[in-house]
């Protein structure tokens, strides 16, 4: 009982203390503390986690993908190449070798920083050493194919189909397995890095804060006949500024992220897509005329590859278009699209006329410069990637530096406002001393 007693009397005083001015005074300090370190968590959350997503896409998402895309487009390329190169029998020409080789090379760098980045996903790490076993196989079978048309033995045709069947039947899937798990990983980066709620939750704190202020202020010029408190007026101000500089911040990192998928990632996904179907035609086009029209499979796939590619609404080139919003490139590119076509449409004519062997014979000389239908096309596709991949790192660096500062600037600016603000308030109270 005198226990209860003793803290009833503690309350009834507490009470008493907290409806005189002074004590109200205390109670407003006391707010706005507790606000300030409410503004400060919110705002360093915020902008915490809007710094990771930005480091996340541009360091490690991004990079994740282009792996995946540059391991699926030079084992096509790769594919396509030692196609195309086996047509000319005997000793082949070098720069088509120097072409396969350095296509294969880069693949295995790519499968090599892949094995690094996805250990987080079953999936992926099963897919990526998948690719790594098979593809000294595909190699072995390619080199066999190479052996065995230098020696003008007619079964090096069957390893060569061996080995693109390996490649798009158990490789490139396993490869498109890791682009999954790749864009999977890119999208939720810009989900995180771009969401609304983050800025909402910043903007409700920062009002809730600024309104905590004009309420002091009102009640002090109220209760001290006076007009203005400087420490709050000071306080009230270096929060508007603050509040501006981490809203302005975020929205211009959130449009720089936006900018860096809308121009920089989704062409790279989209113009890769295309030079990886036009690779798989020209392979295609090459075993064609290798089994001299005994085939009938590669040229049913040739056709699904160009109907992707062009389709009743334009097909991926009508995607490209849709994300890059440039016409002129698109124009560029159908053009190089149609001048392969009519390249294609042409030797299916010479084929169907019974004069294969003038038909490898045009093929082998149309590649001979290196200036093929095909090989300008893809060198377009490659060029419209390179651009894109440098439009998304000059994207990806804005939204990196659009929140350098507000680290250390958000606690110290809520210190100072806190104490700027505290100060106006102590001043008033000591007058009750």
């Amino acid at each position: 009982m005198p226990q209860t007693r003793a803290v009833s009397a503690r309350l009834a005083r507490l009470r008493l203390a907290s409806s005189t001015t002074p004590g109200k005074l205390v109670a407003v300090g006391i707010g706005v503390l507790l606000g300030a370190v409410l503004f400060g968590l919110v705002a360093i959350a915020v902008v915490g986690d809007r710094r990771d997503a930005a480091h996340a896409v541009s360091s490690d998402s991004e990079p994740l993908l282009a792996h995946a895309v540059g391991l699926y487009a030079s084992l096509s390329d790769a594919d396509a190449t030692a196609a195309t190169t086996f047509l000319t029998g005997g000793l082949e020409p070098l720069a088509r070798r120097q072409r396969y080789t350095a296509d294969l090379q880069a693949g295995a760098r790519d499968a090599a920083a892949l094995t690094a980045s996805v250990r987080g996903s079953v999936a992926a790490s099963e897919s990526v050493v998948a690719v790594s076993e098979n593809l000294p196989v595909y190699a072995g079978l390619v080199e066999t194919a190479r052996a065995d048309n230098r020696a003008g033995l007619p079964v090096g045709a069957a390893y060569l189909r061996e080995a693109s069947a390996l490649l798009q039947t158990a490789i490139l899937p396993d490869v498109g397995v890791l682009y999954a798990f790749a864009a999977g990983r890119l999208q939720a980066g810009y989900s995180s890095g771009t969401g609304g709620f983050g800025l909402i939750a910043v903007i409700a704190v920062a009002v809730a804060y600024l309104a905590v202020f004009v309420l002091a202020q009102r009640w002090l010029a109220s209760a001290t006949r006076r007009r203005v408190n400087d420490g709050l007026l000071a306080a009230t101000g270096l929060l508007v500024l603050l509040s501006a500089w981490v809203l302005v911040a975020l929205v211009f990192q959130q449009n720089a992220l936006g900018r860096a998928q809308h121009s920089g990632s989704d062409p790279v996904e989209a113009l890769s897509a295309t030079r990886i179907l036009a690779s798989r035609a020209q392979s295609d086009q090459s075993l064609t005329l290798v089994a001299r029209g005994g085939d009938q499979q590669h040229p049913a796939d040739f056709d699904a590859v160009i109907l992707a590619l062009t389709g009743a609404r334009g097909g991926l080139l009508a995607l490209e278009a849709s994300v890059s919003h440039n016409g002129t490139s698109i124009k560029r590119l159908a053009s190089d699209l149609n001048a392969y076509r009519a390249q294609s449409a042409a030797l299916d004519a010479l084929v169907a006329q019974g004069e294969v062997e003038r038909a490898v014979q045009e093929e082998i000389a149309a590649g001979a410069g290196g200036r093929s239908p095909a090989d300008v096309l893809d060198a377009e596709l490659a060029s419209r990637i390179s651009a894109a991949q440098v439009s998304f790192s000059s994207a990806a660096e804005d939204a990196r530096t659009a929140l350098s500062g507000l680290g250390p600037g958000i606690p110290l600016t809520v210190l100072a406002i806190a104490a700027l603000a505290l100060a106006g308030i102590g001043r008033r109270l000591r007058e009750y001393a």
